[in-house]
């Protein structure tokens, strides 16, 4: 899925279900900013200390090495489901351990365990968990490995993830055809209301069970809110309709700014520049010569930053995720922890 449904859609999501206006915010920038963390970075503070680093859950160069980045891609976009879910029957009889399966058992501890987490970084991690919830819907019968499970015809992209099947897998109400299955006709649409539904009574239980009202019962209205939303659905090679749809969005969720990348990094540090600013593209950052320094702002406790408390809401899921998922794994002969 794309920005439209992991922060304006998540965010809808959220506050009809009764998070406050603040709180709905917070999750589906979380949300958003999984596909943006793809930096690793060093943080200094002028006192001196030791250096923080933060930990990735988005990489945009695939073909870097196994050993360095693969488990991000099943932990945070890709988790594994069921080999044997009816949506995943192929044309091949193909299975595969990893493969990504809607509301999967492993997907809903994930979230569940973000419920559960410290109040600092609740909010947050619901929004990192909630991610990676939803994408087993738009990511379903795709495997976060390299692994010729995911070829769609006989295209030159990694067989990573959904990369031979470019960006129709994530775009909002578009319609297009998963040639390796059964039933390959594909509908983002259903697949999304479906996410918005599951998560919707996942929203709605944690409130219960924080003593709160349970709206459950008005996901009717919410969902033909969101079919009016999402509108009509289109084929091609192109995203279409975003800009309409953005703008339901946005009559919806009035208080909510457009998603800037920047805002929870730089309310956070401080820059200092060295030569050219770094650029903050994932694959290009690394080609700087003279990297940017970084150094927490000073007069703000950086344990209440949200870039903070987002970057710790990163680190507690990577841990759960390694602990869920490391019995598949190793069923392949792989640590984790390791790769």
């Amino acid at each position: 899925m794309d920005i439209e449904f992991h922060y304006w859609i998540t965010g809808l999501v959220a506050f009809r279900a009764g998070f406050s206006r603040s709180e709905a915010l917070t999750i589906a920038y979380a949300s958003q900013y999984v596909d943006e963390n793809d930096i690793n970075y060093e943080i200094l503070s002028r006192s001196g200390g030791k250096p923080y680093h933060n930990f990735m859950s988005q990489t945009m160069n695939i073909l870097k090495p196994k050993d360095t980045l693969m488990r991000i891609y099943p932990i945070f976009h890709f988790i594994p489901g069921d080999p044997l879910a009816i949506t995943a029957r192929r044309r091949d009889g193909g299975l595969h351990l990893l493969n990504t399966t809607p509301d999967n058992e492993n997907a809903n501890a994930m979230l569940d365990a973000a419920f559960k987490a410290h109040e600092d970084t609740r909010l947050y991690r619901i929004g990192v968990a909630t991610h990676s919830y939803v994408d087993t819907w738009a990511h379903q019968n795709f495997v976060g490995w390299y692994n010729y499970h995911n070829q769609i015809e006989l295209k030159p992209a990694p067989a990573i993830g959904h990369a031979t099947a470019g960006h129709p897998p994530d775009w909002v109400s578009h319609l297009w055809t998963d040639e390796r299955l059964v039933d390959g006709e594909v509908s983002n649409r259903d697949r999304f209301i479906d996410a918005a539904e599951a998560l919707y009574k996942k929203y709605c239980a944690y409130q219960k069970s924080q003593g709160n009202p349970d709206l459950s019962d008005q996901w009717p209205d919410l969902e033909d809110d969101l079919i009016a939303i999402c509108g009509q659905t289109y084929t091609g090679d192109y995203l279409q309709h975003q800009d309409v749809r953005i703008k339901n969005y946005k009559k919806r969720l009035s208080w909510f700014p457009d998603f800037d990348e920047e805002e929870w990094f730089d309310g956070a540090i401080a820059t200092e520049v060295r030569g050219l600013k770094d650029n903050k593209n994932g694959i290009l950052h690394g080609l700087t010569i003279f990297k940017d320094r970084h150094y927490w702002k000073e007069g703000i406790p950086r344990e209440e930053t949200h870039w903070y408390r987002f970057q710790q809401a990163v680190k507690e899921h990577e841990r759960f995720g390694i602990k869920q998922l490391s019995p598949v794994f190793q069923t392949m002969g792989y640590d984790l922890a390791a790769v």
